[in-house]
C-alpha cells in the first residue's frame, strides 16, 4: 500500500493512524513547527487550482486527508484507512496523547463564535485537555498580537481552525516566529463534525460527495 496519494493535484499523505501518530509524535518534542493539515474535500475543491496554495500544501511536515472520498477517488479501498479517515481516528488519538501529557494547546479561530463552537466540539475528544490560550485573526493586523499570545504561553501545539487558504498563508509567513512544536490545522475535522450532526447538512454534503468524485474524475 502506497504511503502518498495524489487527488487533484495535491499530494497527501496515506498513512495509518498509529503510522501518523508515530510521526507526530516526533513533531512534538523537536524545536521547529512542524506542520500537520487535515485537508477536506471541500477544501480541496475550493483551492486546487490554486498554484501558491499547492506549493504551501507541498511543504506540510504531514498533509492528511480528512474525508474518505478523497481516498476513494484515488482508489484506495483498504477498509482500515478509509474508516479511520471517516472517524477521524488520528486526530483521536492524537487529542488524547495530548491530554495524557499535559502538552499545551493554543486554539486558533477568525471568529469568537467559531472558537466557542471548536472549544464546546473539542471537549468531545479530550475533556483534559490543558487549554493554554485562544486567539482570534479577525484580520491581517491581529497577526503580530497573537503571534505574541502564543509565544508567550509556550505552546506545544497550535490547533487551527483557519478557512483556507488564509491558513496556509498565515503559518508559511509566520512560522519562524511561532515558539511552538505544531501546528494542526484541523478544521475539517469540526466541520464536517458539525455538518453530520443536522439533516440538511447531511444532504447537502452528499451531494458535495458527488461533486467532488466527478471533479477529482475530471483532474486526475
Amino acid at each position: 500500500m502506497t504511503d502518498n496519494i495524489e487527488v487533484m493535484g495535491i499530494s497527501l499523505d496515506c498513512l495509518t493512524a498509529k503510522e501518523t501518530m508515530i510521526r507526530a509524535m516526533r513533531f512534538i518534542d523537536k524545536d521547529s513547527v512542524d506542520i500537520i493539515g487535515i485537508l477536506s474535500m471541500d477544501v480541496l475543491m475550493k483551492n486546487s487550482g490554486d498554484e501558491q496554495w499547492r506549493e504551501l500544501v507541498d511543504g506540510f511536515d504531514l498533509a492528511l486527508p480528512g474525508d474518505p472520498e478523497i481516498l476513494k477517488a484515488a482508489d484506495i479501498g483498504d477498509r482500515v484507512r478509509l474508516k479511520e479517515t471517516e472517524n477521524h481516528t488520528f486526530f483521536r488519538l492524537f487529542m488524547k496523547y495530548l491530554q495524557k501529557n499535559q502538552k499545551k494547546v493554543f486554539l486558533l479561530a477568525e471568529t469568537e463564535e467559531k472558537l466557542n463552537r471548536t472549544e464546546e466540539m473539542l471537549a468531545r475528544y479530550g475533556r483534559g485537555l490543558r487549554l493554554a490560550g485562544r486567539g482570534l485573526l479577525e484580520d491581517d493586523g491581529r497577526e503580530e498580537n497573537v503571534i505574541n499570545e502564543i509565544n508567550g504561553t509556550e505552546t506545544d501545539c497550535i490547533l487551527s481552525v483557519l478557512s483556507s487558504p488564509y491558513q496556509e498563508q498565515f503559518i508559511d509567513r509566520n512560522k519562524a516566529l511561532l515558539n511552538a512544536n505544531v501546528w494542526f490545522g484541523c478544521g475539517a475535522v469540526f466541520g464536517g463534525e458539525q455538518e453530520k450532526s443536522v439533516p440538511i447538512g447531511r444532504v447537502k454534503r452528499f451531494f458535495r460527495k458527488k461533486l467532488f468524485w466527478w471533479r477529482a474524475g475530471k483532474e486526475q
